[in-house]
């Protein structure tokens, strides 16, 4: 489990303890708009990376979140409400006013 910075030039994911980005050499510690994200082992062994966003303190949080739920013996599932189809989401989509009037054109 590790908090990690994004690098904004290439993307890479650096562990926060960098100073510079291994894959570009852009300072990290001099820039203010770094992205934060958390990489962990699920119960079934698996990778997971989850983007947090802009606030160190966040990142912190959901880390230690995660950290307690699995010492604890609680799995970590995304709500149903967040899973969607293609086909939910294609039709989402056609249905936005914009798309419609983009298409009377």
């Amino acid at each position: 489990m590790a908090l990690v910075v994004e690098c904004p030039q290439c993307k890479r994911r650096n562990s926060q303890k960098e100073k510079a980005c291994k894959g570009c050499g852009f300072l990290l510690a001099k820039h203010s708009g770094r992205v934060w994200w958390i990489e962990y082992y699920d119960h079934d062994k698996r990778l997971r990376r989850e983007k947090i966003g802009s606030n160190k303190s966040a990142a912190e949080h959901r880390l230690r979140e995660i950290k307690s739920n699995i010492v604890e013996g609680r799995y970590i599932k995304k709500s149903a409400e967040a899973r969607t189809t293609f086909r939910n989401l294609a039709q989402w989509y056609l249905d936005l006013t914009e798309v419609k009037a983009s298409e009377n054109r």
